[in-house]
C-alpha cells in the first residue's frame, strides 16, 4: 500500500479505538468476518472524522470482509467509502473496478485506469481491465491494440529494473532436431480454458517434439492428473515472480513458448522478458496482447481475417482449419434434451448464460429491440453470479430501452441434478457482443439451443460464429445490427425450425470437427509451430 508521508494526514492515536481495530483485525485473520465488520463499524461511529487515512482503512478492511463473506454489494459500498478520504491506494480502484465489471464494463475500466496508474508495476488490475476492454462497445480492434501497447510500456519499465535479458546461441539453435515447446497457463486444471487445450495435449506427437508445461495456479484436480498421465511434465511456477518464471523457461532451452492465459493470468510480464526465441498466445486472452515480445497469434482467416492483421502487435499463425477444438472433461454426464419451453409457457424465451460482463450497453439496446419486435417473448438472463445490485441495474438499463421487468426474468439458481440442464430453460439462445460465449456457446448447442450471433471484425467477436460456421449453421450468424434482429424474429416464429434444433444440435456438433478430429488438429497445430520456427531461423542473419 502507498502510505502518505508522514505529516500528509493525522493519525488516529486514540489507544481505546486502536486496541478496538486491533481486535477486529484478529477476528478477520480468523475469518470472523461478521464479527470483525461490527467492530469496524464501531470504530467508525466513534472516530473523530478528521481521522481521513484511519477511515479509509476501516472502510477498505470492511470491503474486504464483505468480500470473503461473498457480500459483493456491501463490499462495492465499502470501498467506495474508503476512496472518499483516501486516493492513492490502487488495490481500492481495483476492487471497485471488479464489482463494476460484472455490470457496467466502461465504468469499470475507468476505475482500473486509475489502479494502474497509481500501481508501481502498473500490474494492478491490468488483467481485468484488458477483460473489461474487450468486452466494451467502446473500444475498436485499432483502439484495443493502442490502449495495450501504451499500457504496456509502463510495466515493460517496472520489469526491465530486474535487469533480467536472455541471449541465444544462433547456430545452436539452427542445428535443432527436435524442438522444445512450453505452454504456460494458469489454468491446468478443471478450468474451461482446459476444454479447449486438452484434445492437443492428448494428442501431440511427443516423439518430434519435447514438452514442459509452467502451471501458474495453485489448483490441481482430475483434469491436472489427467494431463500428468498423458506425458507432461508439469512445473509448477505459481509462487514465482513473472522474472523467474521467465529464467526457469530460458534455463530449460525451451524454443517455442505458447502462452495459453494472456491478461487472464497476472503472470503476463513473463513474456515481456522474452525467455524463448519464439513467443506465441493461443485462446487465452482472445484478442492481441500488444507485446512486441510475442511474436504469433495462433488463429484462423475466419477469426482473425487478413485485412485486420494490422490491427494486431502479434503476426497471425493461420491454421488451415477453424482454431479450436473442445472436449468434455471425463467427469461429464450429458442430460437429456428437454421440450422446447414454448410448450408450455405459451410465449418464446430468449436466453443468456454469458458472464453478466459481456452484456453492455450495445448488447442491451440489441436484444431490447429483438423483444419489441418479437411479440410474446421474454428474455431470460442467467448466470450463477448475480447478485441483487446487478439485477437491479440491467433491468434499469433494460427499462432505459423500453422493455420493463415483465419481460425479463433473472435467474441465478441452477436446477437440481445436472446443472447443464439450465440451458432447457430457454427457446433461443442470444450472444453477447463484443465478447461472444465460447465454453457457454458450445454447450447451449450441444443441450439443443441455436445460438444467434452479430459477428463483429475483432477476435472475440467472432468465437460464437466461428462455432456456428464450423457446424454448418451459417443462418445463425448475422453481420449488421439489423440483421441480428431480424433472424431472432424469423427464428421465434417458426417453431419447427426450432424442433429440429433442439432434437438435433447435439448430433450435429456430436459429428463436427469441433468435438472430433483432434489428431488431425494436433498436427494442423505442430505444422504452424514448425513454420514460425523455420520462420524465425529464415530471419536470423
Amino acid at each position: 500500500m502507498n502510505l502518505p508521508a508522514k505529516n500528509a494526514m493525522k493519525r488516529l492515536t486514540s489507544k481505546p479505538l486502536l486496541e478496538k481495530i486491533s481486535q477486529a483485525d484478529g477476528l478477520f485473520r480468523e475469518r470472523k468476518y461478521n464479527e470483525a465488520i461490527e467492530l469496524y463499524k464501531q470504530v467508525l461511529s466513534q472516530i473523530d472524522k478528521t481521522y481521513l487515512f484511519d477511515i479509509h482503512e476501516l472502510y477498505s478492511r470492511m470491503g474486504s470482509a464483505f468480500y470473503y463473506l461473498n457480500e459483493k454489494d456491501k463490499s462495492l459500498e465499502a470501498y467506495l467509502n474508503a476512496i472518499k478520504y483516501y486516493k492513492k491506494n490502487p488495490q481500492d480502484y481495483s476492487m471497485i473496478a471488479y464489482y463494476y465489471y460484472w455490470y457496467d464494463p466502461n465504468v469499470a475500466i475507468e476505475y482500473y485506469k486509475k489502479a494502474f496508474e497509481l500501481s508501481p508495476s502498473g500490474i494492478s488490475g491490468f488483467s481485468t481491465m484488458a477483460l473489461a476492454l474487450l468486452k466494451s462497445d467502446k473500444y475498436s480492434q485499432s483502439k484495443i491494440k493502442e490502449t495495450f501497447e501504451k499500457a504496456l510500456l509502463k510495466v515493460r519499465a517496472f520489469c526491465k529494473k530486474d535487469n533480467v535479458n536472455f541471449t541465444f546461441d544462433k547456430e545452436i539453435l539452427k542445428t535443432k532436431q527436435k524442438l522444445r515447446i512450453g505452454y504456460l497457463s494458469g489454468d491446468f486444471h478443471n478450468h474451461a480454458m482446459m476444454n479447449f487445450i486438452m484434445p492437443l495435449l492428448e494428442n501431440h506427437s511427443k516423439e518430434k517434439f519435447d514438452f514442459i508445461l509452467y502451471s501458474a495456479d495453485t489448483k490441481t484436480d482430475f483434469v491436472t492428473e489427467k494431463i500428468k498421465k498423458s506425458g507432461y511434465e508439469i512445473k509448477l511456477v505459481q509462487d514465482f515472480s513473472p522474472a523467474d518464471i521467465a529464467k526457469e523457461i530460458y534455463k530449460d532451452n525451451i524454443d517455442i513458448l505458447v502462452d495459453l492465459s494472456g491478461y487472464t493470468s497476472k503472470k503476463f510480464p513473463t513474456l515481456l522478458y522474452k525467455p524463448a526465441p519464439v513467443q506465441i498466445q493461443y485462446l487465452g486472452f482472445v484478442n492481441t496482447l500488444g507485446m512486441k515480445e510475442v511474436d504469433y497469434i495462433l488463429c484462423d482467416e475466419f477469426t482473425v481475417p487478413k485485412e485486420m492483421a494490422k490491427y494486431y502487435t502479434e503476426k497471425p499463425l493461420y491454421l488451415n482449419t477453424t482454431m479450436q477444438r473442445f472436449s468434455f472433461n471425463n467427469k461429464f454426464t450429458p442430460p437429456p434434451i428437454s421440450k422446447l419451453p414454448y410448450f408450455e409457457n405459451g410465449y418464446i424465451t430468449f436466453g443468456s448464460y454469458n458472464c453478466t460482463s459481456k452484456i453492455n450497453d450495445l448488447t442491451i439496446s440489441l436484444w431490447s429491440e429483438i423483444l419489441k419486435t418479437t411479440e410474446n417473448s421474454k428474455l431470460l438472463i442467467f448466470r450463477s453470479q448475480m447478485t441483487p445490485k446487478i439485477m437491479e441495474v440491467l433491468a434499469s438499463k433494460f427499462e432505459k430501452n423500453g422493455i420493463y421487468k415483465d419481460r425479463l426474468i433473472f435467474n441465478n439458481k441452477y436446477p437440481e441434478g445436472n446443472w447443464r440442464s439450465a440451458y432447457g430453460l430457454c427457446d433461443i439462445g442470444l450472444d453477447t457482443m463484443p465478447f461472444n460465449g465460447l465454453t457457454i456457446t458450445t454447450e447451449a448447442i450441444f443441450m439443443g439451443v441455436p445460438i444467434l450471433t452479430l459477428a463483429g471484425n475483432s477476435m472475440q467477436s467472432r468465437g460464437c460464429a466461428r462455432i456456428n460456421k464450423a457446424l454448418g449453421l451459417d443462418e445463425l450468424i448475422s453481420y449488421t445490427k439489423e440483421e441480428y434482429v431480424n433472424k431472432a424474429k424469423s427464428l421465434a416464429g417458426d417453431i419447427k425450425k426450432l424442433e429440429y434444433y433442439r432434437n438435433n444440435l447435439r448430433d450435429i456438433i456430436s459429428n463436427s470437427v469441433i468435438l472430433n478430429d483432434y489428431k488431425n488438429f494436433a498436427l494442423e497445430v505442430e505444422s504452424a509451430y514448425k513454420r514460425a520456427w523455420d520462420e524465425f531461423l529464415k530471419n536470423q542473419t
